[in-house]
């Protein structure tokens, strides 16, 4: 990754290095605060939170491939649906790009976000197979962040919920509905082959 800055953390003091340019949350790896980013400084987010290991091919600041591209995930965080858990890592690639690499179950989707629309507007309005300009409504929930490190590209809290769609078109094509209180986000993606992500070789 061609980007790295420092800061010091406004908890312990400590220097806090960054990866990611537009990274707007982090988290101190010395005394584990949650902290906000902006452009004059930083300051002291809500709950802390502690993420335990789960057997995963992705790990925090170890790059991969797929299909000849390298991504280095900068940010972890995970999110539940009812008993069910999923994680989402935020990777940078070689280029400076920002993805999200969602793991659920052992599925394995790289998403980027989209800078169109569909016309959904609310949750509310939508439901399961409905087809939406050619996308059909595979999957509905609500998800609640249940922690996080490293360094992401948007504000979470702990405990924070939002309304999700997804939708599906053939070769495994996806976009993802995010829904928050004023506004939502469109991602678009397709499904990876977890046997084809192998750990980058150290140059």
């Amino acid at each position: 990754m061609k980007f790295s800055r420092e800061i010091n953390c406004p908890q312990c003091g400590d220097v806090l290095p960054l990866h990611f340019s537009y990274s707007k949350l982090a988290q101190c790896n010395s005394c584990g605060a949650h902290i906000f980013l902006e452009d004059d400084g930083a300051r002291l987010a809500g709950e802390q939170s502690v993420l335990s290991k789960e057997p995963s091919l992705i790990s925090l600041n170890k790059a991969f491939t797929y299909n000849g591209k390298t991504y280095t995930p900068v940010g972890h965080a995970r999110f539940k649906v009812g008993r069910y858990i999923w994680d989402e890592w935020w990777s940078v690639s070689q280029g400076g790009n920002g993805y999200w690499l969602s793991v659920d179950d052992g599925d394995y989707i790289l998403e980027k976000e989209l800078d169109f629309t569909l016309p959904i507007y609310s949750y509310k309005e939508i439901r399961l197979q409905q087809e939406i300009k050619g996308w059909i409504v595979t999957e509905l929930g609500e998800g609640e962040c249940i922690g996080f490190e490293g360094e992401l590209p948007e504000i979470l809290e702990v405990g924070q919920k939002h309304y999700y769609a997804h939708l599906s078109k053939s070769h495994g094509e996806m976009i993802s509905v995010e829904f928050f209180s004023k506004t939502k986000k469109l991602y678009s993606g397709k499904w990876l082959d977890p046997y084809e992500i192998r750990e980058a070789l150290s140059s």
